[in-house]
């Protein structure tokens, strides 16, 4: 079969198996579509398949399908941190202020636990730290990892098991839009800190660059918003899509250029959507990216991701991982909550909810795994932690609050 015409079939297995799984086991109840999307990736690549049937994988992956699977997979990336950018309601997070210690706690604990385990890591095996070579670097990294919280996933999980609208839910969103923030902060310092000579650059056209990002979203916002209220136009909302992904697009590259990463570029430029704006866009934008482009991501994930998943040496730091995440969060989480006056399985529930990593948890290692701040070893063990985190906490919290 010529091989650009393979990519067809491995599209099909992309986006169709994941779906198929997960809408065909009683599981579905409990682990999110990502989850089922993240093994799937991971278990067509060469840790997997490459590995126990390598003809069979060089024939479904050739060189070719491969580059335009990374392609997509980087279109894919763009408009996920776009969509990630507007699920973040900054106003929303500023009227949160009964909950900043837990929130304090929520990232402070596990960032705490990340960032220690990253320093015994540099200690115990040198390996585990990028090509960089900074010690420092990797084991902020590693505390950022651990902290993470994917607020999408989130809040597929809480409507998934019927706590989207109950204090509980609602708390948890607030605390994942607050993680998200103090993450995306710490990886923008991470690249500007590992970007050596260019970093004084950077900060020089840092400010303008953020400052057209925000005017150029709000006056197309608008814009595009009045040319698609204007009748005839029987397809209100295409200008406004159109002109955003168009900003999307235009800010991940400009951000690439700046030297902080075109994903963050993309997050930035949702961030900067008018909030009246973010439900059409959304309601456009969101279902496509996660079930039809998204998949593509994890895939070309999987077909970079070389070490042995199933290695002693990557599971143990896997379940590391796992569960200084787990433990990390639940302290900083359920602690505060119940000095608070907090109910206690309601304040477990929270710290539990919050260990959903899903996509964040990839996007975010993959980041630093590019940036050569982690070791392919620790990237594939924070693969398998972000898989486990997020499978254990919609049954958790199921059982520790009713719907």
């Amino acid at each position: 079969m010529a091989s650009p015409f393979i990519l067809l079939v491995d599209a099909a297995l992309i986006i169709g198996a994941p779906y198929a799984l997960w809408a065909a086991t009683p599981l579905r109840r409990h682990v999110p579509l990502a989850v089922w999307q993240i093994v799937i990736g991971l278990a067509l690549g060469p840790s997997l398949l490459g590995r126990y049937a390598p003809e069979a994988h060089d024939i479904l992956f050739p060189e070719e399908s491969r580059s335009a699977i990374g392609a997509i997979a980087m279109v894919a990336v763009t408009l996920f941190s776009f969509v990630t950018g507007m699920h973040l309601d900054l106003a929303a997070v500023r009227r949160s202020r009964g909950i900043a210690g837990i929130a304090l706690g929520s990232f402070a604990v596990p960032f705490a636990l990340g960032f220690g385990l990253g320093l015994i890591l540099t200690q115990t095996t040198p390996d585990a730290v990028g090509t960089l070579g900074r010690p420092w670097l990797f084991a902020v990294a590693i505390g950022l990892l651990v902290t993470v919280t994917a607020l999408p996933v989130l809040g597929a999980v809480l409507k998934e098991i019927g706590l989207l609208q109950h204090r509980v839910g609602q708390q948890a969103i607030g605390l994942a839009a607050m993680n998200d923030a103090a993450l995306w902060i710490g990886i923008g310092v991470l690249l500007l800190a590992s970007a050596g000579s260019r970093t004084e650059i950077n900060f020089i056209w840092l400010p303008v660059y953020i400052a057209a990002v925000a005017l150029a979203a709000r006056a197309f916002a608008h814009i595009s918003a009045r040319h698609d209220a204007r009748p005839p136009n029987g397809r209100n909302g295409d200008g406004l899509a159109v002109a955003m992904c168009a900003i999307a697009f235009v800010s991940a590259f400009a951000a690439e250029h700046v030297g902080i990463g075109y994903v963050s570029g993309a997050f930035l430029a949702g961030l900067c959507v008018p909030q009246p704006r973010r439900t059409a866009l959304l309601a456009r934008l969101e279902w496509p990216t996660t079930l039809i482009l998204l998949p593509f991501f994890f895939m070309a994930t999987g077909l970079n991701t070389t070490a042995d998943l199933l290695s002693p040496a990557t599971l143990l730091l896997g379940l590391v991982f796992s569960l200084a995440a787990f433990f990390g969060k639940i302290a900083g989480v359920a602690a505060p909550a119940l000095m608070a006056g907090g109910d206690r399985r309601e304040a477990l529930a929270l710290g539990v909810l919050l260990q959903t990593k899903g996509m964040m948890e990839i996007l975010a290692a993959t980041i630093l795994f590019n940036a050569g701040i982690v070791s392919p070893t620790v990237f594939t063990a924070l693969l398998l932690m972000a898989i486990v985190c997020t499978a254990i906490a919609g049954p958790l919290a199921r059982a520790l609050v009713r719907p």
